[in-house]
C-alpha cells in the first residue's frame, strides 16, 4: 500500500483538500506501474519493487530495513486561482547498486512512470487532475554512491475549490 496519508488520515473528508488528494492519487497510480518491476536491494541476491512514499523518505530507523529502491511522490509548489489551481508534484526515483550505471536503473523507472502518465487517457488522472505538459526529469550531479537518485517534475490543474468546500 503507498506509503501515503495512513488512517486515521484516509479517513478524513478530503473536499478542499486538492493538493493531498493529488498526491495520494497518484502515489497508487505509481504504486500500480512499478509494481512487477524488480530492483536491487543492498541484501545480495534480493530484488523487490519501488517502494512508494508520500514526502520524504522517513527519518533513520534502529532495523535494517532498506528504504531502496523508492519513489518518493511530493507536492512542491502550487498556485491556486479562481477557478484552478496549478500543482507542481517531483518524483524522486532512488536506486542502489554497487556497479557505475545506477543511474540508468533510476531512468528506467522514470522512463516507466512517464509513459504511464502519458498514456493516460486525455492525460487526465482519475477525471480530475489534468496533466501538463512538458515533464521534467533531472539526473542529481552528486550521487550518493551506492544510491543513486532521479528526479523527474510534472505540473498538474485541478478545478479550486469553492470557498463554501473547506
Amino acid at each position: 500500500m503507498f506509503d501515503g496519508l495512513q488512517a486515521p488520515f484516509l479517513e478524513v473528508e478530503v473536499g478542499g483538500m486538492v493538493e493531498t488528494k493529488l498526491v495520494l492519487d497518484l502515489g497508487i497510480f505509481i504504486e500500480d506501474v512499478v509494481k512487477e518491476f524488480r530492483m536491487k536491494t543492498k541484501t545480495e541476491g534480493h530484488r523487490r519493487p519501488p517502494k512508494v512514499i508520500d514526502g520524504y523518505l522517513p527519518p533513520k530507523r534502529a532495523t535494517d530495513e532498506d528504504d531502496f529502491p523508492f519513489v518518493i511522490v511530493r507536492a512542491e509548489e502550487g498556485i491556486s486561482q479562481p477557478g484552478s489551481t496549478q500543482v507542481s508534484v517531483s518524483f524522486i526515483i532512488g536506486a542502489y547498486t554497487t556497479e557505475t550505471d545506477g543511474y540508468a536503473h533510476c531512468l528506467e523507472i522514470m522512463q516507466r512512470i512517464r509513459t504511464a502518465l502519458c498514456q493516460l487517457p486525455h492525460q487526465t488522472l482519475n477525471a480530475r487532475y489534468q496533466l501538463e505538459f512538458p515533464i521534467e526529469w533531472r539526473n542529481v550531479p552528486d550521487q550518493p554512491y551506492p544510491q543513486w537518485l532521479i528526479e523527474m517534475t510534472t505540473h498538474w490543474v485541478m478545478n479550486t475549490p469553492a470557498l463554501t468546500d473547506f
